[in-house]
């Protein structure tokens, strides 16, 4: 009997030693700490000075993935345009007259030679007329002479001749001239397709001025009015998710930190009465290496200043509000090796 009560002792006083243990063991080591919900806010800026052309959303608007939210224009580019533009119409103005006058000189030329081969060919009928008629008047008085009709032949032959020579002379003087407007319009295209490259260029950095939203979710903030200019790397607008889709927690200073990064966690409301009760599992995406200051909206004594380690954790959809305080548990009621022992023990010495 006093065997037993002996092996009694024993068994409570190596329970009394395990919760020691266990009280030493987890002495100021985290299990539970509050945060806040919060979003990574996407920032629309651009590298060089633009201004809002047309706005499409408002703050707080709800947007779709590739919705409009604004078109842009840069003042540089604008004018760059203004520029090119310029160079194209006059080169096209010097273009159109110089070719007018080519054309011109074409036409006229086409218009003379159309009146001298009409000419030529008048006469060359006319002649030919005349040889026929003198023929049938002279076969009826006397025999013919065939020398009598040979300075007619003779000149009809030489209006021919003046006729080619003409042609030949035509066609010549409008291949210079074709080969004139060849190579007077090959200059000017060359340099109006250069301009017309640049302009593609502008046109496509002007293309990236229509900004479109890169997630479902919210507008959050419009920094600047229509018009405004608005410097390099200014913050337009930004777009951020309908749900929150980070807690940020802080963990004292004191607190012994045994998080690590991947770890996955259990994310609940604070507040008890909070419609969203239901925990969510988030996983543990970064822990600060070192400490700031704790939110005010943390703290439980406002004016006690508080430090600790930011630790960021990624959630999965939920419901709950953004900006509000959320419990995290890093055990997700896990026992640890002592806890356990020291339960079973207990139920042992229950039993018994």
């Amino acid at each position: 009997m006093k065997k037993g009560k002996w092996i009694l002792w024993v068994a409570w006083l190596c329970a009394i030693l395990l919760l020691v243990l266990i009280t030493v063991f987890n002495q100021a080591k985290v299990d539970k700490f509050i945060g806040l919900t919060s979003n990574k806010e996407q920032e629309i800026n651009f590298s060089y000075t633009v201004q809002i052309d047309k706005a499409h959303v408002l703050p707080g608007k709800e947007v779709k993935k590739g919705d409009l939210l604004v078109e842009l224009i840069r003042p540089d580019l604008s004018s760059k345009v203004k520029i090119i533009d310029s160079k194209i119409s006059e080169l096209l103005a010097k273009k159109s007259i110089e070719v007018n006058d080519i054309n011109g000189e074409l036409q006229s030329l086409e218009i003379k030679y159309e009146i001298a081969i009409e000419k030529l060919n008048m006469q060359i009928k006319q002649n030919k007329v005349k040889l026929n008629e003198n023929k049938k008047l002279l076969q009826s008085i006397v025999p013919i002479n065939r020398n009598y009709f040979a300075t007619l032949k003779y000149k009809i032959e030489s209006l021919k001749k003046d006729k080619r020579s003409k042609q030949t002379i035509y066609e010549s003087h409008k291949k210079q001239l074709t080969q004139k407007l060849e190579y007077i319009n090959a200059p000017f295209e060359a340099q109006i397709n250069e301009l017309l490259q640049e302009k593609k260029i502008l046109d496509q950095k002007h293309e990236k001025l229509i900004v479109y939203s890169p997630i479902d979710g919210e507008v959050g903030s419009m920094s600047y009015n229509r018009n405004s200019p608005i410097k390099a790397y200014d913050t337009i607008l930004t777009v951020h998710s309908k749900y929150p889709k980070f807690a940020t927690g802080y963990i004292h200073e004191d607190i012994i930190n045994e998080l690590v990064v991947g770890q996955k966690v259990g994310v609940s409301a604070f507040n008890k009465t909070d419609s969203s009760k239901k925990i969510v599992y988030g996983i543990i995406e970064s822990i600060e290496n070192r400490i700031e200051e704790i939110p005010v909206k943390l703290k439980k004594y406002k004016i006690v200043p508080l430090w600790g380690y930011k630790v960021l954790i990624k959630l999965p959809e939920n419901n709950f509000q953004l900006g509000k305080k959320v419990m995290i548990t890093s055990s997700l009621d896990k026992k640890s090796f002592f806890e356990t022992k020291a339960i079973a023990l207990l139920e042992f010495l229950k039993l018994n």
